[in-house]
């Protein structure tokens, strides 16, 4: 073995080791290193004695890129120990070498995808296997069903049903980008297939080119853990709304106007849509075809919307729930407001 702190992963061999530590901050991730032993950093350097029984055992630090991992085994060499090896590039070096590793919980192939956001202690192994049992309904594949789609399909969300009788105009590519110009005059759904598959065949996905109404909406949103409300029609968003309230499903809604967006979820104990907005506004005043609309704008609110629709599956951080997320992109502002249910919603409290 190199009388050096710093091993390739070429140089290991880990019959010669002792003692395998490993720093990552969080236990929950998807590869664990070969007969590793995980160990809080401060730990390690507090308290040496407890994990190397001598000045002498043969260690090997391991971390995620080998920054961690190279600083406490330096540490380490201070302190008189004479045999502590880093990992060079740490354990994302050594999977892109292809040497082996321990998966848990979710298989190689997954484990290598989602590496990135499994390493966040809110995800974790056990909010991406959610992720990948969930299913979660889009309805609308336009400016903000496409962003929240992509960000979906490339998180591991299980089942994407995607809603949308549609098909692609020329005027929908400023706000859509992820639609080729070849595909004007085609199917949105089946584009939205096309994408997904490209991106991430090992989800399942279900498109449907159907309008969802106040008449079917529970049976298209049925069996979803997540609903996203991409739709760019105020019937429809009361229609989502009334039947994911009925059927207990939380539902991540998102509109723009102009230049400006929006954001909530709406959880079935309320507040409803009905609750922010007892009066159903014009169609024709907020439509972008009449009023315009900056594309980036629609590409962030769909994206949060993703972000959002994650989280409540993951469990992570704090949802928007019981805020309303105000963005203007002329002054680069936001900022959210509170929301409640409303004494009077039909919906939420219903006449006894």
């Amino acid at each position: 073995m190199p009388d050096a702190t710093g091993l390739q992963p070429n140089e290991v061999d880990l019959d010669l080791f002792d003692v395998i530590l490993d720093v990552r901050p969080s236990r929950d991730s998807a590869s664990a290193f070969p007969g590793a032993r995980h160990v809080t950093l401060d730990d390690l350097v507090k308290q040496p004695a407890r994990y190397l029984p001598s000045m002498q055992t043969t260690t090997l630090i391991v971390c995620d890129v080998g920054q961690r991992s190279g600083v406490v085994a330096a540490r380490l060499a201070d302190d008189g120990y004479r045999s502590v090896h880093s990992l060079i590039g740490g354990i994302d070096e050594w999977r892109a070498q292809g040497k082996p590793l321990v998966h848990i919980g979710l298989t190689e192939a997954e484990a290598g995808r989602y590496d990135r956001q499994v390493k966040l202690r809110e995800v974790g192994v056990r909010g991406q296997s959610a992720l990948l049992a969930s299913t979660v309904t889009v309805v609308g594949a336009g400016g903000l069903g496409l962003p929240a789609i992509a960000y979906l399909a490339a998180a591991g969300a299980g089942h994407l049903r995607v809603l949308d009788p549609d098909i692609i105009e020329l005027s929908n590519l400023h706000r859509q980008p992820l639609l080729p110009l070849a595909d004007v005059g085609s199917s949105k759904v089946a584009a939205v297939a096309r994408y997904v598959a490209s991106v991430n065949p090992d989800i399942t996905f279900t498109g449907l080119e159907v309008e969802l109404n106040a008449g079917n909406a529970e049976s298209l949103l049925d069996g979803s853990d997540v609903v996203v409300d991409a739709t760019d029609r105020f019937a429809a968003r009361y229609a989502i709304s009334d039947a994911s309230h009925a059927l207990g499903i939380p539902v991540v809604t998102g509109a723009v106007y102009r230049w400006e967006g929006q954001l909530t979820i709406l959880e079935p104990n309320g507040p409803c849509y009905r609750c922010l907005f007892p009066d159903q506004p014009s169609e024709i005043e907020f439509d972008c075809a009449i009023t315009g609309v900056i594309g980036p704008v629609v590409g962030t609110i769909g994206t949060m919307q993703a972000v959002e629709a994650i989280k409540l599956i993951t469990g992570a951080g704090s949802s928007i729930a019981g805020r309303l997320l105000l963005f203007d992109a002329l002054s680069a502002t936001s900022t959210s407001v509170r929301v409640s249910r409303r004494d009077s919603c039909s919906v939420c409290n219903p006449p006894t």
